[in-house]
């Protein structure tokens, strides 16, 4: 298995006193397969998957990603972690304003020693970014720039995909595309995807469906 989450739970403090957002989930992403994940905004999906990402610590529970317990690594673990082993899509783009499109594209890759010319060529034509590879990120849509950050992320070839509503500001084309190019990858490079959606249509063409309901994990 590349992610298992067993019995996460995780709280937040606020000016309204402790809120338990995860209480007890239970997940496991096999190599090469996809999850969706859905529910109800608040339900915790995103906190789920910065959790997964090593962007934050479980209150408890077991977070193991090809085996190895994440709550017990050091922050320069959890930073080569993020270069190496997982690749994260989230709603706030978080290109780099100074480099153009081509170099955002292989920025992560090329930090992760992965950096495969041919790849990147084939993955700027699929995202429909070949006319725009000397625009910088201020210059383009929202669309556009998701579209970036997607080329971003798939480039490196990260073992685990996180994905939170990746075809949010595409139109419903576009975003088929996206979702084949994740789907294939994940698929023909043995990596695992666990993808945030709301939209049922694009849930069902994953291998696995669950919800995200009360703060646990509902088949």
């Amino acid at each position: 298995m590349i992610l298992s989450l067993s019995n996460v739970r995780k709280t937040y403090s606020t000016t309204e006193g402790t809120i338990e957002i995860l209480k007890g989930v239970d997940l496991v992403l096999p190599e090469g397969k996809s999850v969706a994940l859905t529910g109800e905004s608040g339900s915790g999906k995103s906190t789920l998957l910065h959790l997964a990402g090593g962007l934050d610590h479980p209150d408890s529970g077991s977070l193991l990603m090809s085996g190895q317990e994440l709550s017990t690594f050091s922050e320069r673990e959890r930073a080569n972690y993020r270069r190496y082993q997982v690749g994260l899509v989230f709603q706030q783009f978080n290109l780099i304003p100074s480099l153009d499109v081509a170099a955002n594209i292989s920025f992560h890759a090329k930090l992760a020693d992965r950096h495969d010319p041919d790849w990147e060529r084939t993955l700027i034509e699929r995202l429909g970014l070949r006319s725009y590879l000397t625009r910088y990120p201020e210059q383009l849509s929202g669309g556009q720039q998701q579209r970036v950050a997607i080329g971003r992320t798939l480039a490196a070839r990260p073992p685990l995909i996180l994905a939170d509503e990746p075809t949010g500001n595409l139109d419903e084309a576009t975003g088929d595309a996206v979702l084949d190019l994740m789907l294939s990858m994940a698929k023909d490079a043995g990596s695992a995807l666990l993808l945030v959606t709301h939209s049922s249509r694009l849930a069902d063409r994953l291998d696995r469906k669950v919800l995200l309901q009360g703060g646990r994990i509902v088949e």
